[in-house]
């Protein structure tokens, strides 16, 4: 099928920032982030997003401990109240597939289960958790939510990033270091010091990807930053988004008002 422009053209005003996700989705499809960020065409909650955040929620209050109680049998009770006070209410308000309750709670206690495999939370301080950055990089507005930066054993600051869903092949992999890099440049901004490591946690898989943030790739991803601006800048003066397909069209919620899948 061949890409297309939406049929009706019509202006739109400039979002007042980009994160690392809305970046990610204009690259990948305009017309995606269109109907996602600018329509606000709402997409059905799934399992995975539901089991990211609690699983964050829960990280997020064992690190409101001290760090010597941030062990598991405390973070089991953190699981439970949250689960009794929010998340079941959550969990079946937006999950209406038949779905199994003891199963997704299992596999939110296995990511708990291998953070702690992975470090231990008890040995050090985290400078901050879930971090709002509201800055700017190059002029373009950008928004963001650092799950933690901390002091690493060298003392120097460390952006930690927890993820629930599968580690992507290297190829795909440059959508993640841009987050982080995105997130170093904001704390840097925010904090005058000088940051150039991250790291992704990998719950499911208990696995780490490391990265080192060198000065070439905050400029190669600032020059990301821009040109996506300066694109959805003329898409939104011109009302037209482009389309573009690919397998991945096969998991997106837009697929049916589509103009590149109408037939």
């Amino acid at each position: 099928m061949q890409d297309s422009l939406p049929m009706e053209s019509v202006p739109y005003s400039l979002p007042s920032y980009l994160s690392p996700s809305s970046i990610g989705t204009f690259n990948q499809c305009p017309m995606r982030y269109k109907y996602a960020k600018l329509d606000k065409i709402p997409e059905p909650s799934t399992e995975p997003q539901i089991l990211g955040s609690f699983v964050h929620e829960i990280l997020e209050d064992l690190f409101k401990l001290d760090a010597s109680e941030r062990t598991e049998p405390n973070a089991r009770k953190i699981a439970k109240g949250l689960w009794n006070d929010k998340w079941a209410e959550e969990y079946h308000d937006l999950i209406k597939k038949d779905s199994s309750e003891n199963e997704f709670r299992w596999k939110a206690w296995w990511c708990v289960e291998n953070y702690f495999a992975m470090e231990d939370p008890t040995a050090f301080e985290a400078e901050g958790i879930e971090a709002k950055m509201d800055g700017d990089i190059n002029g373009v507005p950008i928004y963001g939510i650092i799950d933690r930066w901390s002091l690493s054993e060298d003392n120097k600051l460390i952006i930690s990033d927890y993820k629930t869903g599968k580690k992507p092949r290297k190829q795909y992999e440059w959508e993640k270091k841009m987050q982080i890099s995105i997130y170093c440049i904001l704390l840097e901004k925010e904090t005058g010091l000088s940051i150039d490591r991250g790291e992704l946690l990998y719950l499911k898989s208990g696995s780490f990807a490391r990265y080192d943030i060198s000065d070439d790739m905050k400029e190669a991803v600032t020059k990301e930053i821009t040109e996506t601006w300066n694109q959805l800048k003329v898409s939104c003066e011109s009302g037209e988004f482009e389309t573009r397909t690919g397998p991945l069209c096969n998991w997106c919620n837009y697929q049916k008002i589509c103009p590149a899948w109408r037939k």
